[in-house]
C-alpha cells in the first residue's frame, strides 16, 4: 500500500516538474520550433488571420467610423491577400497595405487590423529590402503620416499620432537590426566554408608537395645509381677478355649498387603506401587546366585560355609542374588580385613547354612567396627541370607569371 502511495506521489511530482517549466525555457523551446518552420507557412497564417479579422472589424465598428461598403471590403481584403507573399515581394506588399491603410483611414472607415498589419509590412521592409527599397518604404511611410496630421482621423489625436510614429519606426529599426544581424551570420557561415575549403586544399597541397620531394628524392637516388651501374658496366665490358677478375668486380659493384638501390625505393614507397586505406588518383597534367579554369570560375575569378602551338606529348613530371604552376598562379589571383581578369597560356615549343598565368588585378604581396608555396614553390618547382621563371607586376596594372619548363634531351 505503502509502495503505491509513493509511486503515485513521485508520479505526480514528476508531473508537476513538467507543467511546472519555467516560462523562459516554455519560450525558449516555442521561439525555436517557430524558426524551423518554413517562413510561407508562417506568412499564410498571418494572412489567414487577417483575412478573416479585417472584415469582422470593419462589419463591428463603431459610432465614429461610417458603415462600410462593399467596395470598402473588397479594398480590406485586397490589402490583406498580397501578405501571403510578404517575404518574397516586402515593399510592393508594404505598398499595397499602406495604400489600403489610409483609403480606410481617411475616408473615416475602422482600420484597426490594417494598422497592425502594416505594422508587420513596415519590420518586413527594414528586415527583408534592400538600401534602396528601404528608403522607397521609409518614404511612403512618412508620407501616410504626413497625410494623416493634415486630414486627421476618427479618434486620432496628436498624441496618438506621436505614439504610432514611435511605433512604426520601432519596428522598422527592429527589422532592420534583424536583417543586419542575419546578414552578419551569413557572413560568417560563408567566411567559415570559405577558410574550410582553403585548409583542404592547403592539406592536399601539403600531401602533394610531400609527395613531389620524394619524387625529387627517388630521381636523385636512381640517377645516381644508374649512373655507377653505367660506368661499372662499361669498366666490365672493357676489360672482361682482358681481365676477368676486374670484370667480376664491375658485375659485383653493380649488384650491390642495384640491391641498395632497390632497398632505397622499396623504403620510399612504403612511405607513400603508408595511408593503406587511401585511394590515390593519378598526378595532374596538362590536360586537366580546363577542369582546374571551370573550379576557379566557380571562384569568382573570370579566367579565359589559349594554347599556342601543335599540342605534343609531354613527360608526366614536366607536364604535372605546368599544371602546378597555373595552378599557384590562379590561387594567388584569387586570394591577392581582388576582383581580376586572368589569362592562362600554354605554348608548346621544341623540347619545351611555356605556360603564362596574366591578370589585370592588384597583384600579390608578399605573403604569396612565404611557407614553401606561392612564388618560392614556382621558383623550386622550374628549377627541378633547369628552367626559367619571370614573376613580376604588369606596367598597365596585375601581375605575370611566366615558366619554361625545357624536358630535350639536354634537360
Amino acid at each position: 500500500m505503502s509502495l503505491q502511495v509513493d509511486a503515485r506521489c513521485g508520479g505526480s511530482s514528476y508531473r508537476d516538474g513538467v507543467e511546472q517549466a519555467p516560462l523562459s525555457v516554455r519560450l525558449t523551446n516555442l521561439v525555436a520550433r517557430i524558426r524551423r518552420t518554413e517562413p510561407w507557412k508562417i506568412d499564410a497564417v498571418i494572412a489567414t488571420l487577417f483575412l478573416f479579422a479585417t472584415p469582422l472589424a470593419l462589419a463591428n465598428s463603431g459610432p465614429s467610423y461610417k458603415d462600410p461598403t462593399p467596395l470598402v471590403y473588397a479594398i480590406a481584403i485586397a490589402s490583406v491577400v498580397p501578405y501571403y507573399i510578404r517575404r518574397r515581394a516586402p515593399l510592393p506588399v508594404f505598398l499595397i497595405s499602406a495604400a489600403g491603410l489610409m483609403i480606410l483611414t481617411l475616408g473615416d472607415y475602422s482600420s484597426d487590423p490594417l494598422s497592425q498589419l502594416a505594422l508587420i509590412g513596415t519590420y518586413t521592409v527594414g528586415a527583408y529590402c534592400a538600401t534602396r527599397e528601404r528608403i522607397i518604404g521609409v518614404a511612403a511611410l512618412t508620407f501616410c503620416f504626413v497625410l494623416l496630421g493634415i486630414f486627421g482621423a476618427p479618434d486620432l489625436s496628436a498624441a496618438n499620432l506621436v505614439a504610432n510614429i514611435a511605433i512604426f519606426s520601432a519596428a522598422y529599426f527592429f527589422g532592420t537590426t534583424v536583417r543586419n544581424r542575419r546578414l552578419y551570420m551569413e557572413e560568417l557561415e560563408a567566411r567559415a566554408v570559405a577558410l574550410e575549403r582553403e585548409r583542404d586544399e592547403e592539406a592536399k597541397r601539403a600531401v602533394a608537395d610531400e609527395r613531389l620531394r620524394i619524387a625529387q628524392e627517388l630521381h636523385d637516388v636512381v640517377a645516381h645509381s644508374m649512373g655507377v651501374i653505367a660506368v661499372q658496366a662499361g669498366v666490365g665490358e672493357h676489360v672482361i677478355d682482358t681481365d676477368p677478375a676486374e670484370a667480376k668486380k664491375s658485375l659485383a659493384a653493380i649488384s650491390e649498387t642495384s640491391r641498395a638501390t632497390l632497398t632505397e625505393i622499396r623504403r620510399m614507397l612504403g612511405v607513400l603506401r603508408q595511408d593503406s586505406g587511401a585511394q590515390y588518383e593519378p598526378a595532374p597534367d596538362l590536360t586537366e587546366l580546363p577542369r582546374l579554369l571551370e573550379s576557379v570560375r566557380a571562384a569568382g575569378v573570370d579566367v579565359d585560355m589559349r594554347v599556342v602551338g601543335a599540342i605534343v606529348d609531354v613527360p608526366p613530371g614536366v607536364s604535372f609542374t605546368a599544371y602546378r604552376i597555373v595552378q599557384e598562379a590562379l590561387t594567388n589571383v584569387l586570394k591577392h588580385a581582388g576582383p581580376a581578369h586572368a589569362h592562362v597560356t600554354v605554348g608548346y615549343e621544341p623540347e619545351s613547354v611555356l605556360v603564362e598565368v596574366a591578370d589585370d588585378g592588384r597583384g600579390v604581396n608578399g605573403r604569396a612567396s612565404n611557407g614553401g608555396h606561392g612564388l618560392l614553390g614556382m621558383r623550386e618547382r622550374v628549377a627541378v627541370y633547369g628552367g626559367s621563371l619571370e614573376a613580376s607586376p604588369r606596367p598597365g596594372g596585375g601581375f605575370l607569371v611566366r615558366a619554361t619548363l625545357p624536358y630535350g634531351a639536354a634537360s
